[in-house]
């Protein structure tokens, strides 16, 4: 005696498997849909606000970006999408937004921009250094032929005039990256390989931590705050980070919750997390590439170490000490690494 069919006594019929296919297809069709609306999206806030610097507009994008990409897979899919990602976002979260306590002004001094560099410490009575980074750098530059502050010589060499010149675009989009590039390479990661994606964000982490711990402990006065209150040795510094936006009609813009100085602090200067994070990236990729592949990746920190010592944001100094911190994080994954494989 034949089997009965449930499907077809209940009045219902299993999809076949054409049926399949066609479901399958009109959801890539809806998350292809969906991708493009979010792409117009993007391209029409970058055109009337700016580029976004603050990481919970960030994340909310990240996770809107992801949530459509699992669009159709059900929610279970979705779900692990964000048990993937709140994790990680909530650390970096608590890092950006913690910044500010570390800082050794109060809310009224930084509501109105007074940051004075003597007789200043934070809350654990730790003193602003001031005059270490410059001597620091003065023998840098004394040894690489500059003849004195390396900041000085780079502005004299590529910003001479009151004009800016054209190059200044790429310097002010070197810069902004710090906001785009590790969020970019977790969201890639996190499509094409989740182990690879949680190897970065925990090294994110990592980081993270710990630079908020040095600023704690070792509040340092940038280059740009130091020529403002006169300590700063040769001509003024100029802060020139973001003046090639204008050239393009674009500009940095933060969140809803970065629209008040609470979150400021100007002394966050050591070490460089720009710079950190720009080592970290490239030497993320680095093993196993061919050496133009090498050559390639180290641009880019490069680019970032000339940038932010023209724009007068960082000391060379700090900047060595951010790629010493992605350096250490990075040996540190290679050898938990090394030892797991033994193991």
């Amino acid at each position: 005696m034949p089997a009965l069919d449930v499907s077809t006594q209940s009045g219902t019929r299993a999809p076949g498997p054409g049926e399949e296919r066609r479901r399958r297809l009109d959801w890539r069709v809806v998350r292809w849909t969906a991708l493009a609306l979010y792409v117009v999206g993007c391209v029409v806030f970058l055109s009337l606000q700016g580029i976004p610097t603050d990481r919970l507009g960030l994340g909310l994008a990240i996770i809107v970006l992801l949530s459509i990409s699992v669009l159709g897979r059900g929610w279970a899919a979705w779900w692990q999408m964000m048990r993937d990602w709140l994790p990680f976002e909530a650390v970096l979260l608590l890092y950006y937004y913690s910044r500010g306590f570390a800082t050794p002004y109060t809310a009224e001094q930084r509501e109105v921009g007074q940051y004075s560099v003597t007789g200043v410490s934070n809350s654990l009575g730790l003193p602003l250094h001031v005059q270490a980074p410059i001597r620091a750098d003065l023998w840098i530059g004394q040894h690489l032929g500059m003849g004195g502050m390396p900041t000085t010589w780079l502005q004299e060499q590529l910003h001479p005039g009151a004009s800016t010149p054209w190059y200044s675009v790429a310097i002010s989009l070197t810069y902004c990256s710090h906001f785009l590039v590790m969020p970019t390479v977790a969201v890639v990661l996190w499509l094409v390989n989740r182990d690879r994606f949680r190897v970065w964000m925990r090294m994110v982490v990592a980081l993270a931590l710990a630079g908020v711990a040095t600023y704690y402990l070792y509040p340092m006065a940038p280059p740009w705050l130091a020529s403002f209150h006169g300590v700063f040795p040769g001509p003024p510094v100029g802060r020139y980070t973001s003046d090639g936006f204008g050239l393009i009609g674009l500009q940095m813009v933060g969140g809803a919750l970065d629209q008040g100085r609470y979150l400021v602090n100007p002394v966050a200067a050591m070490p460089s997390l720009h710079m950190a994070y720009a080592t970290l990236a490239a030497g993320f990729f680095w093993f196993g590439k061919r050496w133009w592949q090498k050559a390639l990746l180290a641009l880019y920190p490069v680019a970032m170490g000339v940038s932010l010592v023209y724009g007068g944001e960082h000391y060379v100094v700090d900047e060595l000490a951010g790629v010493a911190y992605a350096l250490i994080v990075i040996a540190a994954w290679r050898y938990l690494r090394s030892r797991r494989l033994a193991g």
